[in-house]
């Protein structure tokens, strides 16, 4: 096709798209078998937005044995043993 002579590749990006398979969103806070080994992972490139937030909520529960300013309970491992994915309501 001389067509195809004209097109040619200006950028290009490659990357890990970390998810879990269940509702492609992160998991956070403790696991239910390992003590003291907390999840933070699976942002799926959205990590710098949600450190924050996460840190915050991590470190109180930690500290504190609870999420104090932030519940991220609902994006707790709990939720992949029971194949109960959290859904979001905005995102088609």
């Amino acid at each position: 096709m001389p067509a195809f002579e004209a097109i040619r590749l200006l950028d290009a990006w490659a990357g890990h798209y970390e998810v879990n398979t269940l509702d492609h969103n992160a998991v956070i806070g403790p696991h239910p078998d390992i003590p003291n080994f907390q999840f933070a992972n699976g942002f799926s490139g959205h990590g710098l937005q949600q450190a924050p937030a996460v840190g915050r909520g991590l470190a109180e529960l930690i500290a504190t044995g609870a999420y104090e300013t932030l519940d991220l309970s609902p994006l707790g491992y709990e939720r992949i043993d029971r194949n109960e994915p959290v859904r979001e309501l905005n995102v088609v």
